[in-house]
């Protein structure tokens, strides 16, 4: 663009296709660059802001850009989907974020860029200010205290002053429908919008990937919710797992169904010895009395080298005292759950997407890097890694995985006994820069579903609707 005439100049269109509330702290600026900005909500209403300004793309050379080149990679499928006049869409490798890293004084980009992790947004050398204030306009880019609108629940930017004088906000394409504070009470759990027909879809692109990654609508039926497949942890099943997420898939039931199954390998029953422990135990093995109806067997994804398997009155004592690194030994068995899973897949799919909790997600992250090998038999979009750990396995290489995925963990060592916030790092560390966002909170071994950690899982997913 510094080196081009002004005829070549005339033929760029730089497309911005991030969401309203990233562009506004942060975007490429080239003087004599027609520079589009859909001023979208959410990436779903990507599509219908092409469609309904082709025009302008049609026999122009259309220069993409996003975060870290996820949204650009589909968008650019669906563009070129159109046809003649459509055919030069490029976009940014890798997204701003290895721009920035190649250029750290900025370069073509202003302001900071918006990052879906705990850091918020990450700027240049460059310390100008992109970004104002929504009430009062004053210079303001720091959306660290997660005000949001009232009405959409979209990010605002509200400077310190604002926020002490109010606590009601609403953005910007809400003013422009007249919604005003106390029209009508703030939507928790606002359903997005439907965008493409599904016989729309056959026409975007002939790569199934790109293909399914794209919004969808049946008829003129509500939209389609995310389906998400929950892999539990070590020694829990998936009646435990489906009631410890019980919060997580209320406050996501308008954008997400959430799928629990049990792991395929079974494991014995648990006691502690009697000589340990005061209260009363299991009897000793070969004497054990029989199951109660309602016992629910523990499950695993992964397991031992020296695990056997179980018989129906299998007990085992209990390891004493509880070793926090068992998970390190946990290396077999994943064929096993490989092949069950392409049978879940099968007879329960699709999914969009995979969550996993803690063993369940270093079996989801496997199955990532396993991504190409099983492709057509188990294909989803994204993958949701809670108290994650990886396996000292080939698999696994720093920057390897190329998939969109989530991290959620405990910030503070010492809170989660399982699993230490360095090893949840870690795993995240495998996915390839730019597909992997980051939540750390403050708590143990769970799933947080407060603010803002809630509204954080939520961005995610939205980008997939």
């Amino acid at each position: 663009m510094e080196n081009g005439s002004p005829s070549d100049d005339k033929q760029l269109v730089l497309l911005d296709a991030r969401n309203l509330y990233e562009t506004r702290i942060g975007k490429f600026h080239s003087p004599s660059v027609e520079t589009l900005d859909p001023g979208i909500r959410q990436y779903s209403d990507l599509p219908a802001w092409i469609d309904n300004n082709s025009e302008q793309l049609r026999g122009k050379h259309v220069l993409m850009y996003c975060t870290g080149g996820i949204r650009c990679e589909m968008a650019s499928a669906y563009i070129r989907s159109k046809g003649p006049g459509f055919e030069n869409v490029f976009q940014l490798f890798g997204g701003i974020q290895c721009y920035l890293e190649q250029f750290p004084d900025g370069g073509f980009f202003r302001g900071k860029n918006f990052v879906f992790d705990h850091r918020i947004s990450v700027g240049s050398s460059d310390t100008n200010i992109m970004g104002a204030c929504l009430i009062c306009g004053s210079s303001y880019d720091n959306y660290s205290s997660r005000c949001r609108c009232m009405h959409c629940r979209m990010l605002v930017l509200i400077c310190d002053g604002c926020q002490l004088k109010s606590d009601a906000y609403v953005c910007e394409l809400c003013q422009k429908h007249c919604k005003e504070i106390g029209s009508f009470p703030s939507v928790e759990d606002s359903e997005p919008e439907a965008l493409l027909d599904q016989s729309d879809l056959k026409t975007v692109c002939s790569d199934p990937i790109i293909s399914s990654q794209l919004p969808l609508r049946y008829g003129n039926g509500p939209p389609r919710k995310l389906r998400i497949l929950c892999l539990h942890g070590f020694r829990q099943n998936a009646s435990s797992f489906k009631g410890r997420s019980a919060s997580l898939a209320k406050k996501l039931k308008s954008i997400a169904e959430l799928v629990f199954v049990d792991a395929p390998h079974e494991l014995p029953f648990i006691y502690q010895s009697c000589m340990e422990a005061n209260n009363s135990c299991a009897p000793p093995l070969g004497q054990h009395a029989p199951l109660p109806e309602n016992c629910k067997r523990k499950c695993a994804w992964l397991v031992a080298p020296d695990f056997s398997g179980i018989s129906e009155a299998d007990w085992k004592i209990a390891d004493l005292p509880f070793d926090p690194l068992q998970y390190q030994g946990q290396t077999d068995g994943f064929d096993a759950s490989l092949g069950y899973l392409r049978k879940v897949f099968s007879e329960q799919g699709p999914f969009d997407g995979i969550l996993g909790f803690s063993q369940g997600a270093a079996m989801a992250a496997l199955v990532c890097a396993q991504r190409e090998r099983i492709k057509g038999d188990i294909d989803f979009r994204f993958v949701i890694l809670c108290s994650g750990f990886a396996l000292p396995l080939p698999a696994f290489k720093q920057g390897s995985i190329n998939c969109p995925s989530l991290h959620i963990f405990g910030r503070d060592p010492g809170k989660d006994r399982q699993i230490t916030s360095h090893t949840s790092r870690y795993l995240a560390s495998l996915f390839e820069d730019g597909c992997s966002v980051i939540i750390e909170h403050e708590f143990g071994h769970i799933i947080p579903t407060r603010p803002p950690y809630i509204d954080d899982i939520k961005d995610f997913l939205q980008r997939f609707l």
